[in-house]
């Protein structure tokens, strides 16, 4: 595939640093400028850039009839929310004291409709945040169950995919 001008550019000059790196008694630098002009250094550069992402914002898969999935997802299109960008709301309402989710409803035995996951990045750090307050509600006896930020989520998706994402958020708050 042809790269643009701009970045064929950027190539001949990280040849000429390496070269220049070479000639001025500097060949470990040259070797390590070169390395990310291979496909190696690409995977290299590519995982600096997303490991913190990653760490700070790592996926959180949540199981739900697949059914419920095309709803959200197609609903959230319609309407031009982010998923991600939702998913945060929807734990800093519950950690905020503003949305309590409804306990989940065990499929009866033999009616179990077909799981599939859903796919979100939310920050580490929120999703620790409501999983606590989550274990508060049960222990002060405020809920009879621990509503972890799986649960959370997929409750606001519901509600959201209820009312077809009116005012839709369109893009992470963060």
């Amino acid at each position: 595939m042809p790269i643009s001008r701009d970045d064929q550019q950027r190539v001949d000059n990280l040849h000429k640093a390496a070269a220049h790196l070479r000639e001025t008694g500097k060949p470990e630098l040259a070797e390590t400028v070169e390395f990310v002009l291979t496909s190696d250094g690409r995977r290299f550069i590519n995982n600096l850039a997303w490991k913190p992402r990653e760490q700070e914002v790592p996926n959180l898969a949540m199981q739900m009839p697949e059914t419920l999935r095309g709803d959200i997802k197609s609903k959230a299109a319609r309407a031009g929310a982010n998923l991600e960008a939702e998913a945060a709301r929807a734990l800093e309402e519950f950690v905020a004291g503003r949305f309590t989710p409804a306990q989940p409803v065990r499929s009866k035995p033999g009616e179990t409709p077909k799981k599939v996951n859903l796919n979100v990045r939310v920050r580490a750090d929120l999703r620790a945040q409501a999983d606590e307050v989550g274990r508060q509600l049960l222990e002060e006896g405020e809920l009879d169950w621990a509503p972890r930020s799986s649960h959370v989520i997929v409750a606001w998706f519901m509600d959201r995919v209820a009312e077809d994402f009116v005012n839709p958020i369109r893009k992470q708050q963060s």
